[in-house]
């Protein structure tokens, strides 16, 4: 019997896993400080496209069980990472909110597939406008007890607003690439950028910008305090061969990749690799 439309997306052998290191940039050098799965949708359809995926998931009110799919496809893929490496996930903050069965999902599929939950960060995403605060609170403490950190995503846009905020606490801002492109040339988003790098430090978080396309708006993010980048124009989202294939992740560090010193080349050179990675800058995105 044929599958629906849907099960076809919720079959995570139907799903396909790309990787975008996020670097830790500061005093000119370059370091991968973890990794955040990305999910593409059914291969050869339009639902391959991450937009068009979650858009049609959520308007069938399937988050869910969609969350619960990319998390199996993910971890399935992840078992090919090193063992140091931190992971991010993407999960539904509606998920949270109203399946309280979703954290022991979670966590028995950490354990049975022998990982730990300290390396992951889950980064929480909101696209209705109502949710169970009270039931995502729950989950959100259930998950911090067991070792997972919490980073609310697309800060700046939709549902991420100031009550998501307070009542979240992430350990991670991730600041939308709406207000990081063109930022070292535009006065009115370095403004927001700063406004969201002096909250972040006083409620005991780190702000992480997302779609850097340029190294001008990464030395000027860098400038104002951001050290965490999302950059396309470092690496964008690409399949796991493709990442080992970097050598980002060969060594104890995650890749370690400070700037060369006058007259030397640095093994791990980034404009090398811009022309053949660029073709998959388009995918880095889950929504």
């Amino acid at each position: 019997m044929k599958k629906s439309i849907l099960e076809t997306i919720l079959d995570p052998y139907e799903l396909s896993v790309r990787f975008q290191p996020i670097f830790r940039i500061q005093g000119g050098a370059r370091h991968v400080d973890s990794v955040e799965a990305l999910i593409r949708g059914p291969r050869g359809t339009h639902f391959e496209r991450a937009d068009i995926l979650f858009d049609y998931v959520r308007r069938k009110r399937a988050e869910a069980a969609v969350d619960e799919s990319c998390l199996t496809a993910i971890c399935d893929a992840a078992k090919g990472l090193p063992s140091k490496v931190r992971i991010n996930v993407n999960v539904h903050a509606s998920t949270l909110g109203r399946n309280s069965g979703f954290v022991d999902f979670f966590l028995r599929h950490l354990q049975k597939q022998s990982f730990t939950p300290e390396r992951f960060t889950m980064e929480l995403v909101e696209h209705a406008p109502t949710c169970n605060i009270p039931e995502l609170t729950n989950s959100i403490a259930e998950l911090r007890r067991s070792g997972v950190r919490v980073a609310l995503d697309d800060v700046g846009l939709g549902q991420s607003n100031y009550r998501m905020i307070l009542d979240c606490h992430p350990e991670y801002f991730k600041l939308d690439a709406y207000f990081v492109r063109g930022l070292s040339t535009d006065s009115k988003r370095r403004a927001v950028v700063e406004s969201l790098v002096t909250l972040a430090k006083a409620l005991g978080g780190s702000v992480v910008a997302e779609g850097v396309d340029s190294n001008d708006d990464l030395s000027q993010l860098e400038a104002m305090g951001v050290n965490l980048a999302q950059a396309n124009v470092l690496c964008p989202a690409i399949s796991l061969e493709e990442l080992l294939a970097t050598g980002y992740l060969s060594d104890p560090s995650f890749g370690t990749l400070a700037r060369p010193e006058p007259g030397k080349q640095n093994i791990h050179n980034f404009d090398q690799r811009r022309t053949a990675l660029s073709l998959a800058a388009w995918q880095s995105f889950y929504t």
